[in-house]
């Protein structure tokens, strides 16, 4: 069995860096939470190591938040989705056979772990087993290491690395985990997200080419049933995907059952997303020539 520096040298393989994403055009992030990434970025400059847990409703930008923190302030960004991982050795890594030879290949998260200032995002933490999540406990602890018997060497967190984590609750997620306390204790810092004011909701379906009379009408139906006596959670995402329709010539009917309605068993929600569209267009089945 061979490690992976050794599969450098006799493959030529060398492993792809991790590189910087890019901002992502629209994405809308309030002054105040600005501020509480900008104090996590300075501790983060300091060689600190630093665990942030974002929650928020779904759809309203969590794993973005993570991705775009890291594009501000220039770090490497790693990707988890935690609800991939079916056991605890997917960590480290796993065996691999090349012309018939097996070497053990390291995982890209411990590689990612073991980057300077990397952003590590474990999205939807509470998908991942407990028992899968107490083999890294020590990486998001205070002892910030921890031995690895598969790759026979004590794993210790870079300078500067930053754990985000992000969280699905609510009973319309299935799947999902009780988050145990040892884990949620190793996140002390929470970072809440909501859904953006109107008037930048609307900014950002323009930026995807939609009128700003239709931005509005599009927004102002999505508020109203994000108010209702029983909340709908209409994501901003969706809210994109049906600008985008509206944009190819469907009405706005058509595009919030695109992107909305038919996507839901919900027959109480649809009854109360055709009530709210009725309350911001009269005639939400015709689209206009400049879908205003």
């Amino acid at each position: 069995m061979h490690s992976m520096d050794e599969e450098v040298l006799q493959h030529g393989t060398a492993r792809t860096a991790l590189a910087v994403p890019p901002r992502e055009e629209g994405f809308w992030v309030s002054a105040k939470n600005i501020e509480r990434l900008s104090r996590v970025a300075s501790r983060s400059d300091r060689g600190e190591q630093v665990n942030v847990l974002i929650r928020g409703p779904k759809g309203c930008g969590k794993t973005t938040l993570a991705r775009d923190f890291a594009a501000r302030w220039s770090r490497p960004f790693y990707e988890v989705h935690c609800g991939a991982f079916v056991d605890a050795e997917q960590w480290f890594g796993k065996d691999r056979l090349n012309q018939g030879e097996t070497w053990y290949r390291k995982a890209r998260f411990i590689h990612a772990t073991e980057t300077p200032s990397c952003v590590i995002l474990l999205d939807e933490i509470n998908r991942a087993h407990p028992e899968v999540l107490n083999a890294v406990l020590g990486l998001l602890d205070w002892r910030r290491s921890l031995w690895s018997d598969d790759l026979t060497y004590e794993v210790r967190v870079a300078a500067g690395v930053v754990f985000f984590a992000t969280l699905n609750e609510g009973e319309e997620f299935f799947g999902v985990n009780p988050l145990d306390a040892a884990v949620r204790d190793r996140f002390p810092r929470t970072v809440r997200l909501d859904y953006p004011p109107k008037r930048e909701e609307a900014a950002i379906l323009q930026s995807h080419g939609l009128s700003s009379p239709m931005a509005h009408k599009l927004t102002e139906f999505a508020h109203t049933l994000r108010k209702a006596s029983r909340p709908v959670p209409v994501s901003t995402r969706q809210l994109m995907v049906a600008a985008e329709e509206i944009c190819e010539g469907a009405s706005l009917r058509e595009a919030v059952e695109t992107a909305i309605i038919f996507g839901t068993e919900d027959i109480a929600l649809e009854k109360t997303a055709l009530q709210a569209l009725q309350w911001v267009e009269d005639e939400p089945f015709v689209a206009g020539p400049d879908n205003s």
